[in-house]
């Protein structure tokens, strides 16, 4: 089965540089809107199309700038065996290896592989050649064959995937079956059939008009004109395969279904097509599809397949969509602030992010993540967020920052994870469990910025030990209105049975008494889920976080400061294409 080893891709768009070795599967595409995977995609359709010409504008060009003209170059590798003709294609033939790329010469052993390149220039006239460096200093340049461009041509899915459902020159179902010459001729009588069907209804409508023309046609001298009828005009009727199309038990149209549905019953078609189109091309897959036919399109298109039966890109903004692919088949498209080029980085580095995927995949849609070690700091720093949008500040999501919740032990590895693949990443983790020195380097190595307590201090205990007196009481009570008063109470005076449990001290509390709070309130796990913690959050340490001190308000400001940070972050992002 055809398939692109390697796509180049230079000032197309909003792309000035790519250089991506897809896999031979499927290859999901996520990242910010705008970031440049619907290009991809576009230059795919571009480059392997069977079209024989294509309009471009010069908003198709990388800045606007047409005197650098837009290259495409698709080199594809798994040839059949009419490409792998020496008489013929042998000038083009180059080397395929999967650690060093292409070469211009085949090594012995090695995979054949054949490059198409697409070149656009001021003039608007795209020119589709095969190329091989030897085959240039030749200047022996020439396209492939129309018809082998037919074989390599993708198949997309897009939002008119209802075209399929007709037998038209580049439909699925024609792939599956061509129409037999008896089907021509049935459609040739239907036609004569509707001509004659319309001149009997149409008689009585026209027929003044008809006497007219009848008398002119006399006294001019026309002759056959004094017989005239009203019939359909024999050239503006005529069926082709194009207009037998698939209609539904009570005759609509299959063409009528929604999008999410065409697309699905395409995919289902296109499977039984058979290698027919080895590439397939879907843009935003999980549009007008609930969840669980998400997941149906993803097993149509091959995803859980050991063989995969063809070679599928997707881009996607659905964590359903995220969680059903592997790590091997997801990639981030990341595009630095100060410079055009995009990189398309692969989620799987190791086997262990696997589980990072399943368990967050929401926060890998998002440009910046922030790992919580567990449910109060998620809750938490929800609950500030939402304090912060009550007193009209910026929220979180609108910065462009997802959570990911560390469940404790999980931690360094889903923060690594987020980070090896190109994430802006942090940490908040507690501090009653010191880190070593191998952790600590591998975060600082993978630029994961970390948010912590005084040692050795819980999240619940750094509370305790910083909050403003006012606040104490109201983190009592609201542990006693979730957990029960007399638990509560019992883990108090576990630790200090003189504690007074009126909290009305008017001089404030002892460090003493704050901190045999912040030890009941860790053991008894009084915040431990994430709406008890975003209650806590929204309801008391954000109102009294400026009367607070202590590392508290310190690690808070600073979380709040990277928050705001990563919104600066993606709005370079967004305008960050220049000129190369």
């Amino acid at each position: 089965m055809p398939l692109i080893r390697q796509l180049k891709i230079r000032r197309f768009r909003g792309i000035g540089r790519l250089e991506w070795a897809p896999g031979s599967g499927i290859n999901g595409l996520i990242g910010p809107g705008d970031s440049g995977k619907s290009t991809v995609l576009d230059a795919v359709d571009m480059v392997l199309s069977a079209r024989r010409s294509a309009t471009f504008t010069d908003a198709d060009f990388h800045g606007l700038d047409t005197t650098q003209e837009i290259q495409i170059e698709a080199t594809i590798g798994d040839l059949p065996t009419s490409l792998l003709e020496l008489d013929r294609y042998g000038m083009f033939h180059r080397g395929w290896d999967s650690d060093f790329g292409v070469s211009d010469e085949p090594e012995v052993g090695g995979e054949i592989v054949i490059s198409v390149r697409l070149t656009v220039g001021a003039d608007l006239d795209p020119k589709w050649t095969l190329y091989s460096e030897r085959a240039e200093a030749e200047e022996a340049l020439r396209d492939l064959p129309f018809a082998e461009r037919v074989r390599l041509a993708p198949t997309r899915l897009g939002a008119f995937a209802g075209h399929h459902l007709a037998w038209g020159p580049r439909s699925v179902l024609n792939r599956i079956a061509e129409v037999r010459p008896a089907a021509g001729a049935a459609l040739a009588d239907a036609a004569r059939q509707a001509r004659a069907a319309f001149g009997d209804a149409a008689a009585a409508e026209v027929a003044d008009t008809i006497d007219m023309v009848r008398d002119v046609a006399g006294q001019v001298g026309v002759v056959g004109a004094e017989e005239a009828e009203a019939l359909l005009d024999a050239h503006g009727v005529s069926f082709g395969a194009g207009s037998i199309a698939l209609h539904d038990g009570n005759g609509v149209p299959l063409r009528n279904l929604g999008l999410g549905s065409s697309r699905l019953l395409v995919a289902g078609l296109q499977a039984l097509a058979g290698n027919t189109s080895p590439i397939t091309l879907v843009d935003e897959l999980e549009h007008g599809l609930e969840p669980f036919r998400i997941i149906r399109l993803l097993h149509q298109l091959g995803a859980k397949d050991a063989e995969p039966p063809r070679q599928v890109f997707v881009t996607t903004h659905s964590p359903v969509v995220v969680r059903e692919l592997s790590a091997q088949q997801l990639w981030r498209a990341k595009r630095e602030p100060a410079a055009p080029n995009l990189s398309l980085i692969k989620l799987g580095r190791n086997p262990a992010d696997q589980g990072t995927l399943r368990t967050c995949a929401d926060a890998f849609l998002a440009p910046s993540v922030l790992v919580c070690e567990g449910a109060t700091e998620v809750g938490l720093i929800r609950g500030l967020d939402l304090y912060w949008t009550d007193q009209g500040e910026r929220p979180m999501g609108s910065c462009g920052v997802a959570i990911a919740d560390g469940t404790g032990s999980n931690m360094l590895q889903r923060a690594l994870a987020f980070a090896q693949a190109g994430y802006r990443t942090a940490l908040w983790h507690d501090s009653d469990k010191e880190l070593d020195v191998g952790e600590l380097l591998a975060l600082h190595a993978a630029g994961v910025t970390r948010f912590f307590w005084d040692e050795p201090y819980t999240t619940e205990m750094q509370i305790f030990a910083s909050i403003a007196d006012d606040a104490v009481g109201p983190l009592v009570d609201l542990a006693r209105d979730w957990n029960g008063e007399e638990s509560v109470n019992a883990q108090i005076h576990a630790r200090d049975a003189d504690i007074d449990l009126a909290f009305d001290d008017p001089f404030g509390f002892t460090a003493q008494e704050r901190a045999v709070l912040g030890a009941a309130a860790t053991k008894g796990k009084w915040y431990k889920t994430v709406s008890y913690a975003e209650t806590l959050g929204r309801e008391v340490i954000g109102p009294h976080l400026a009367a607070s001190g202590g590392r508290l308000t310190q690690t808070i400001g600073e979380l709040r400061a990277w928050i705001m940070g990563a919104a600066g972050e993606n709005e370079a992002d967004d305008h960050g294409d220049v000129e190369i």
